[in-house]
């Protein structure tokens, strides 16, 4: 072999590596964005959000609606492997969070127990803590568990209370084990990082 055949292959097999780098974080990027979503956190746009996530709108409060309030955060999460959600964020003062609680969750009837269907749990568990939350299932007939459904979280701590609103109408069963509704909030929704 010559010097310039020799070179030839080496600059081949470089191009080669950096050719198959390129093509792997290509892969890597698009596996992350397709594992992740779209979020969107606009409160001007809570309304349109609301609208793009089938039958939350009668489960979504109106701003307007509810007990004066100091902060409102709305995060609008479209999965790309799944569905929809929306979670509404209320802060209240400390003074009136608890009343503010408790005429919210007067409105709402939950569920008392987990549903199930045949071997596995529609919604496994109706009340859990996540982030700083107890969160709630909300029970209501117009609810098609667990393809749409509405929760209701609160945290006293952080003097908040949570509207969240899930849909997929490709999604039949959540898990066969209570621990499930965890790992779907955190797949599903996403939360303030405050």
């Amino acid at each position: 072999m010559t010097i310039s055949s020799t070179y030839f292959i080496t600059m081949v097999m470089k191009m080669n590596k950096k050719i198959i780098s390129i093509m792997a974080m290509v892969v890597i990027a698009f596996s992350l964005v397709a594992c992740s979503g779209k979020l969107d956190t606009n409160i001007d746009e809570y309304l349109v959000y609301v609208n793009k996530v089938p039958k939350s709108d009668s489960f979504m409060p109106k701003l307007l609606d509810l007990p004066p309030y100091q902060f409102a955060e709305v995060l609008f999460f479209e999965n790309y492997d799944s569905g929809k959600s929306i979670n509404l964020v209320i802060t209240y003062s400390e003074d009136e969070y608890a009343f503010a609680k408790d005429s919210i969750s007067s409105k709402l009837v939950f569920l008392e127990d987990p549903l199930m269907e045949y071997d596995y749990y529609i919604v496994p568990q109706v009340e859990f803590e996540y982030n700083g939350f107890v969160i709630k299932v909300v029970s209501d007939d117009n609810f098609d568990y667990p393809e749409q459904f509405g929760m209701l979280g609160y945290s006293d701590v952080k003097f908040q209370i949570s509207f969240l609103f899930f849909f997929n109408s490709t999604l039949h069963q959540l898990s066969n084990t209570p621990e499930r509704m965890t790992r779907f909030i955190e797949g599903e929704f996403r939360f303030p990082e405050k």
